[in-house]
């Protein structure tokens, strides 16, 4: 009885630790913003295409921003490094976050993701179109999920990661500083299997690229090196040196970047398009 009406206590409580919710207004003047249905709520879509006509893409990105980000605030990356002229880019504002309704938690954000893959998938994808998950931390936790539970085809899928986190081992430490560190131990353990990355990674075979931050002291490398181990696709490291967990990117990082996502298109089928 005690433990039942622990556990939702304990669940919020981890979403006060991981989840970093905002709804104000921000711009995104150059993107279309859909509303997708995800059982009772919404889920809110910033689009990025290059190409005007209704055709549908040879290569469909969908994004998963970090615990702090917004949708409004995506890049195209990395359409740019690539040759290919029908691109789309979809992210998404998960629940609780800009328009998109629900509550912001950690137990069905999952859920929630594998709706929009779904959704954007089923009108966006031929079967010959090439799809990319990209998620910046936390929201690698979501490109996992949705990876190991739809098995989509290795040969037309790929991954982008950057700073994956093993979330219980990132919690732990971050909680280390504080006294009396094991009362977070009940709730690092409400930690639903969902965003376990050390549990997804294992029934993932899609190519993968990861991108890791020399310097980020929220994720350390090999925090996310502990997660490739349980890897079972291939896949590609960039070391970026010189920055930290949210640091950018500059031209001397450009070259391993644009190496790696040019391996992840090669394996993902690029010269088989029309």
């Amino acid at each position: 009885m005690l433990q039942r009406f622990l556990q939702p206590i304990r669940r919020k409580l981890l979403d006060k630790m991981v989840l970093r919710p905002t709804q104000h207004a921000l711009p995104a003047p150059h993107m279309e913003r859909v509303m997708l249905p995800c059982g009772s709520n919404e889920i809110e879509c910033f689009v990025q295409k290059t190409y005007d006509d209704s055709r549908l893409p040879d290569l469909l990105i969908l994004k998963f921003p970090g615990t702090a980000g917004r949708a409004e605030r995506a890049t195209a990356f990395p359409v740019s490094m690539l040759d290919v002229k029908r691109a789309a880019v979809w992210t998404w504002n998960p629940p609780g976050y800009g328009n998109s309704t629900g509550q912001s938690s950690l137990s069905t954000m999952a859920c929630a993701a594998s709706d929009f893959y779904t959704g954007v998938t089923k009108d966006q994808a031929r079967p010959q179109t090439t799809i990319w998950l990209c998620g910046n931390s936390l929201g690698c936790a979501s490109v996992l999920h949705i990876a190991a539970t739809h098995k989509p085809n290795p040969a037309r899928t790929g991954l982008i990661l950057r700073n994956p986190p093993p979330l219980r081992h990132v919690i732990k430490r971050a909680a280390s500083r504080y006294p009396h560190l094991g009362l977070i131990n009940p709730v690092i353990a409400e930690l639903c299997d969902s965003m376990d990355t050390m549990k997804t990674a294992c029934n993932v075979d899609v190519p993968a690229v990861v991108l890791q931050s020399e310097l980020d002291t929220l994720v350390p490398v090999d925090f996310q090196n502990e997660i490739l181990k349980h890897y079972r696709g291939p896949f590609q490291k960039a070391l970026l040196h010189g920055i930290g967990h949210d640091g950018i990117t500059t031209e001397q990082h450009e070259p391993l970047i644009s190496n790696c996502v040019n391996w992840l298109w090669q394996q993902t089928g690029s010269n088989e398009h029309p």
